[in-house]
């Protein structure tokens, strides 16, 4: 090396004059501590003792205190994703899908007799409801000839939330952009839009027919009526008191918390996820296998059926 700075190689005819490379990243992290001490070392006393509370290495930062990390807790366990345990509770029966979640101890039993007593309640002496105790839906599928579905509502239990579903089962049909009257809205000429093959049948949009909106009946909303965040036209959640148990179990589709309108659902299967999150109302005491024959046999592309599925008349009994 010379005294200017230049690297001279031997054997190369560019050597001279060739300026020296920067020093790389090791280098400098080799004598950064060397550099420091020097620094150190010329300082007075008084100025080591200020210097000494500085971090010797830039970005280093004071040690934290521990902080409590919160984790979610998942219904799935502590042990495995299962949790533990699970391949003795699913041989002893006491697991299905859920091995040890939410519903591995679920006893449908005692939550069909709770049904039975709230549905009893209709023939009470204490029962001062007006609201119908029964409705029915007519089903033609592609346009064959309609199949009656009898569904018994929790109208002493659930009145307003019935009340909702008799008037729009009375009235006259899907509603009109230009006759949006309570005589025209109604679930005549409504479609089943879904069917969820692990859940059930998805129906009641007197709107766009689609599953996308719904409306409750006119008479039962005003502005105000209803919590001060659900939207326009819905009736809130009257109760969580029958569980969605097995087949049959008739439930408002709600868009939120207090915010049922038109849509609901008749369920194909124990269905525990809906519990506490839908308000269900009734249940399917006729008519059950045209239920099972949709669901079954009626073809769907994303959980849209391929054919017509339209309620033709409807009614109360």
């Amino acid at each position: 090396t010379t005294h200017s700075g230049t690297h001279l190689i031997k054997g190369s005819k560019k050597a001279k004059g060739q300026t020296m490379p920067p020093p790389s990243a090791l280098a400098v992290r080799r004598t950064a501590p060397l550099l420091g001490r020097m620094v150190h070392q010329s300082l007075s006393p008084s100025m080591r003792s200020v210097s000494a509370a500085i971090p010797q290495s830039f970005g280093a930062s004071s040690p934290q205190p521990h902080q409590q990390h919160q984790h979610r807790s998942l219904a799935t366990g502590s042990k495995g994703a299962r949790g533990h345990g699970w391949l003795k509770k699913y041989r002893e029966g006491r697991g299905g899908r859920h091995l040890q979640g939410r519903w591995h101890d679920r006893d449908v039993e005692s939550l069909n007799a709770i049904n039975d007593k709230v549905f009893a309640l209709n023939t009470s002496p204490a029962s001062n409801s007006d609201v119908p105790t029964k409705a029915y839906l007519s089903l033609s599928v592609g346009g064959a000839e309609a199949q009656r579905v009898v569904i018994e509502l929790a109208s002493t239990v659930l009145p307003r939330t019935c009340e909702n579903f008799t008037k729009l089962c009375m009235s006259g049909g899907a509603v009109d952009a230009a006759d949006r009257s309570a005589e025209n809205w109604g679930y005549k000429g409504t479609n089943v839009h879904k069917i969820e093959k692990t859940v059930g049948l998805c129906m009641g949009d007197v709107l766009g027919l689609d599953g996308d909106g719904g409306r409750c009946h006119p008479s039962l909303w005003s502005p105000g009526s209803n919590h001060p965040n659900a939207g326009a036209y819905t009736i809130a959640d009257e109760g969580h008191v029958i569980s969605h148990t097995g087949p049959g179990i008739v439930t408002m589709l709600s868009a939120g918390v207090h915010e049922n309108d038109s849509r609901f659902l008749i369920t194909t299967t124990n269905t525990p996820q809906l519990d506490g999150r839908f308000v269900a109302f009734g249940r399917v005491v006729e008519g059950m296998d045209v239920i099972e024959d949709i669901h079954t046999n009626v073809f769907t592309k994303r959980g849209r059926p391929t054919v017509d599925i339209e309620v033709v008349e409807c009614g109360v009994l």
